[in-house]
């Protein structure tokens, strides 16, 4: 039995990073249910040779103890000789799933962010990513920390509850190693760095307020407590050990959870194998679950915030090095999968989704039109700027018409038609702000050197794909995407780029703004064609997409027009009547329009462009060469 001892008085003082901060409240969380089974041993003493780690002087403890779970369950289920896991790794996707507020800087994360990293992204071998930086792209898919990540996966996971001993001592033994976190006083300050036979036992001390959280492993219990494995290195307690008191324990646990290394399947071993988009036969291969599958459509997405910058957080995030290796690495894989020339040309289209758009919803645009576009030998860029707005726009004006008296059932046109012009002066001035910061984010995606459209533009520079094989470019603009692309093309046409062709599907850009920034490009023939999807008039009016939130029955676009542009009726390109009355009569050869319903769209709804088929079939079929 191991017994425990007072610490050295020879320790030294320190003072490690100490910020992470407890799981919130998700009522998905599943809880661990031990069954009744064979009662735990007394102590659990025989511990596993778990290499101690040392965080140093980053706030990663979340990802370092995390990285001793996995070491644990690898060696312990799969290899005994498993090669370390990156905590850096870890950590940097725990920062993904950051649940609170604050900069992008090491300033710590929660162990519900860690899981979800790991569940979402799996972990990757220590040698592929060192470092707390984030590796440069690899030079080969075996020195691929993306791909290798893909092979341990996250299993079976529980929250464990803090204020049940008798459930953790289970866990224990069910597993072998529980992920935890406290409130950490300064008792964790005074590990004994001497070592010794005995474990020594966290002196217990007063909470202070500036005491932050810490994130550590338990890996066995006595009859005084639990023992924990920190990554303070090994002279911290008795090599990396100390004893946890169970009343330290009550007074100050955050969270505590338990988990198994999941199974890679077939799926993941070919995702792991492969350092670009599958194809089986000319179709693109694409899993149905939406972990993995945003796995592998993630190099082709340019993820941005709202200034237009590059993402460091959520499920999609991109980083310098990322567009560089979509322009260059992977350009280059499709050409060689679609069997071009040196001198064939590659069809490159840069999509826009539209500007109210959430991250998953903006993900499932992005799983429809990807692999479409690839299958056609189209290399894909999906510009991901999700704001979800619309969360926004649709809580601040569903609270302006609380209360209001709705129209009746079974009134005339006129009486609906004076309802949604109410609504249209009722909704202007909130709405107004939230659509002109929309636009301002639209605006900033190729304003800045930083941003995503202008990074794009330099790595393409820098490619010989786009400067030694002839590139044809094609845009393609939902809705306030269309106010990305004229942008776009404002800004990189003096910079030399040529469009093959813009395409714009129900677009929320207005009439002047297109003819300031496109119309003279269509005129010039830097844009060689012009081609506009919308819903005619009467479906426009029908639209019920805002009906159920604001009660208002007509499209967003004639919101948008009527309402959201400074409360002044203002022409938008993507309304049939402002189209025909203000682009039909320039009587332009490269500007073509279909109205929907139709043969080239059966879209009814503002918002159904982006998943219609027919849509994306014309639009393919136009980038082709072919007939909408």
């Amino acid at each position: 039995m191991m017994t425990t001892a007072r610490p050295s008085a020879r320790a030294p003082k320190f003072d490690p990073r100490r910020n992470i901060v407890p799981d919130r409240l998700d009522l998905r969380d599943r809880p661990y249910m031990p069954e009744l089974h064979t009662p735990p041993a007394i102590e659990m003493t025989r511990l596993a040779r778990l290499p101690v780690l040392d965080q140093q002087d980053t706030s990663a403890c979340t990802g370092f103890a995390l990285a001793s779970v996995v070491n644990f369950l690898l060696r312990k289920h799969r290899d005994p000789h498993s090669p370390p896991m990156s905590p850096f790794m870890l950590y940097s996707m725990a920062r993904r799933y950051d649940e609170f507020p604050g900069s992008a800087e090491d300033s710590g994360s929660s162990l519900r962010g860690a899981m979800k990293g790991w569940y979402k992204h799996g972990v990757c071998r220590l040698d592929l990513w060192p470092t707390p930086d984030m590796p440069p792209p690899a030079a080969t898919p075996r020195e691929d920390w993306w791909l290798d990540a893909a092979l341990r996966p996250l299993g079976a996971y529980y929250r464990v509850d803090t204020r049940s001993v008798t459930d953790m001592h289970v866990a224990l033994h069910d597993v072998g190693i529980l992920y935890a976190s406290v409130v950490c006083h300064g008792g964790w300050l005074k590990g004994d760095r001497g070592g010794g036979k005995r474990i020594w036992t966290i002196p217990r001390e007063e909470v202070h307020p500036d005491d932050g959280g810490h994130a550590f492993v338990i890996v066995g219990y006595t009859a005084a407590g639990f023992i924990v494995q920190n990554s303070w290195g090994a002279r911290w307690g008795t090599r990396g050990l100390a004893i946890l008191t169970y009343q330290d324990w009550t007074e100050n646990a955050m969270d505590c959870w338990v988990a198994q290394v999941g199974v890679a399947t077939q799926q993941h071993l070919e995702i792991a194998r492969s350092p670009s988009l599958r194809l089986d036969k000319g179709r693109v291969q694409i899993a149905a679950d939406n972990t993995l599958r945003d796995r592998e459509i993630s190099p082709f997405v340019i993820d941005m915030e709202n200034n237009g910058r590059l993402s460091a957080s959520g499920v999609f995030r991109t980083q310098r090095t990322d567009v560089e290796a979509l322009v260059t690495f992977h350009l280059g894989e499709a050409r060689r999968k679609w069997g071009l020339k040196a001198t064939d040309p590659t069809d490159v289209a840069i999509y826009a989704h539209g500007g109210l758009t959430d991250e998953e919803a903006a993900a499932e645009t992005a799983a429809r039109w990807i692999p479409a576009l690839y299958e056609e030998e189209i290399f894909p860029i999906f510009l991901m700027w999700e704001t979800d707005l619309w969360s926004t726009l649709r809580n601040r004006l569903q609270d302006l018409v609380t209360g209001l008296p709705k129209p009746a059932g079974g009134l005339i046109d006129q009486l609906k038609r004076f309802w949604n012009q109410r609504l249209e002066r009722l909704l202007a001035p909130a709405g107004s702000l939230i659509w002109g910061e929309m636009k301002q984010n639209a605006d900033g995606i190729s304003e800045d050197k930083e941003s995503g459209g202008l990074l794009l533009y330099e790595s393409g520079m820098k490619s010989p794909w786009f400067t030694t094989t002839p590139v044809r470019v094609h845009l393609i603009g939902h809705s306030a995407g269309s106010i990305v692309h004229c942008h776009v093309v404002d800004r990189l046409a003096p910079l030399g780029w040529k469009f093959e062709s813009v395409n714009f599907l129900a677009a929320a850009a207005t009439v002047d703004l297109f003819k300031g920034t496109l119309l003279p490009r269509i005129r010039d023939k830097t844009v060689k064609q012009f081609r506009a999807f919308h819903l005619n008039d009467a479906a426009e009016q029908q639209d019920p997409t805002c009906k159920p939130v604001l009660g208002y029955g007509r499209s967003l676009l004639y919101l948008v027009s009527e309402s959201f542009e400074g409360g002044a009726r203002t022409p938008i390109l993507g309304m049939a009547k402002y189209f025909d009355d203000e682009v039909g009569p320039l009587e332009l050869a490269n500007v073509k329009a279909w109205m929907a319903p139709g043969p080239a769209s059966e879209s009814t709804t503002h918002g159904g462009f982006d998943d219609d088929p027919v849509t994306m079939k014309s639009v393919i079929n136009l980038i082709k060469g072919r007939r909408a």
